[in-house]
């Protein structure tokens, strides 16, 4: 279970509003794999310039490394909805990076390998 804090500022945190962000950082959970250490911060802001815009920004930290996303919205839950989308992809192309970089490294293994005289 991932383990976050959430921070409204010129917003009210209701519980609707929690159980919604819970609901949408479970989708992100699944690139964390479970990772005791991991955190989300999630900070809430009402903007009043150029128009009423609300702006989530979520921060999560796991095994080391940061993944930040941040978006503004006409709602609340518009702009929640963006941010994870917003970190979903980040923590995606990670996945992939390091999947990638671990099969060259295995197809590496496996040439060095093939190449030993047979005796």
């Amino acid at each position: 279970m991932l383990n976050y804090n959430i921070k409204g500022t010129g917003v009210d945190v209701s519980g609707e509003l929690r159980n919604y962000i819970e609901k949408k950082l479970q989708h992100a959970e699944k690139f964390l794999h479970n990772d005791p250490s991991a955190r989300a911060d999630i900070e809430l802001q009402f903007h009043a310039l150029h128009g009423e815009r609300y702006r989530a920004e979520f921060t999560v930290s796991a095994s080391g490394a940061v993944y930040r996303a941040d978006a503004l919205g006409e709602s609340m839950h518009a702009a929640i909805d963006l941010a994870v989308g917003e970190l979903v992809n980040e923590l995606g192309r990670n996945k992939k990076r390091r999947l990638h970089i671990l099969r060259r490294g295995a197809a590496r293994i496996k040439d060095y390998i093939r190449g030993w005289p047979r005796r």
